[in-house]
């Protein structure tokens, strides 16, 4: 997903989920070779802007693979709640997200 997109995609997903107050922060993560990376991201959508040949993401949302792709017929760019990046070669590689932080007012409500 390009990152102007993702810009517009994410003001749309924000509104869609009940809020209005968000911010976003650009994320990039170098993973090394055969590891792998695990977060919580509540209240959050991650955005796939880039990622390397080998990666692996998987989420409560669903999985990204450009790795395994035969059995996958779609990829998921919109991640949330457990997230799982994992390295499937020899060698590091990277990853970008957009990362959209849905934010309540201090009232405690969602507008």
């Amino acid at each position: 997903m390009r990152e102007e997109f993702a810009l517009q995609y994410a003001e749309r997903r924000v509104k869609e989920r009940g809020f209005k107050n968000y911010r976003i922060v650009y994320r990039e993560f170098i993973i090394p070779a055969m590891g792998m990376l695990k977060f919580q991201a509540y209240n959050e959508i991650w955005l796939v802007t880039y990622i390397d040949w080998g990666l692996v993401v998987k989420s409560d949302y669903g999985r990204y693979d450009n790795w395994y792709t035969k059995e996958i017929r779609e990829n998921i760019h919109e991640h949330a709640d457990r997230i799982e990046i994992t390295n499937t070669r020899k060698y590091q590689r990277k990853i970008r997200f957009l990362q959209v932080i849905l934010k309540t007012k201090d009232d405690g409500s969602k507008t």
